[in-house]
């Protein structure tokens, strides 16, 4: 999938965008979240109902996200979306008046579908939650991974 944004093109496999989708869904879905919100997507579901996963799982959901897509029923970028790559590589993301600096490349589209999540949740949520929220995903997420890079 590409897009553009900030009238730069990014681009991210499918499957690594349903991935991404998994990995927000979890995070919602088992309570990680420092508050309690009903979010999961539900074409992620069935590939959880599964005793055990293999790739051809992966791609048979990517291809019901893709078709999600392709009827402007899923769309992970807010409009208004603002990302800055760093010379470092990494990405200053900011929506409305919420800034998140120093993002690394495996967490930017994460980050950007909790925000999406986040922003369509009902009852709406104020954007000091939706930030505080977000900061919140962000420790869990790096605290994940370098507890898994040990």
């Amino acid at each position: 999938m590409e897009f553009i944004l900030n009238n730069r093109k990014y681009s991210i496999l499918n499957h690594e965008l349903y991935i991404n989708y998994l990995m927000v869904d979890n995070y919602f879905r088992h309570h990680y979240s420092k508050y309690e919100y009903d979010i999961e997507f539900d074409f992620i579901t069935p590939l959880l109902e599964k005793e055990k996963v293999d790739f051809e799982d992966i791609m048979e959901g990517t291809e019901v996200m893709e078709e999600l897509i392709e009827k402007e029923e899923l769309n992970f970028i807010p409009a208004g979306l603002q990302i800055d790559e760093m010379e470092n590589g990494n990405f200053n993301i900011s929506y409305q008046d919420m800034a998140f600096k120093d993002i690394l490349v495996g967490e930017a589209i994460p980050l950007i579908i909790a925000l999406s999540a986040l922003l369509n949740y009902r009852p709406v949520l104020s954007l000091t939650q939706i930030e505080e929220e977000l900061n919140h995903f962000i420790r869990q997420f790096r605290m994940y991974n370098k507890e898994n890079m040990q």
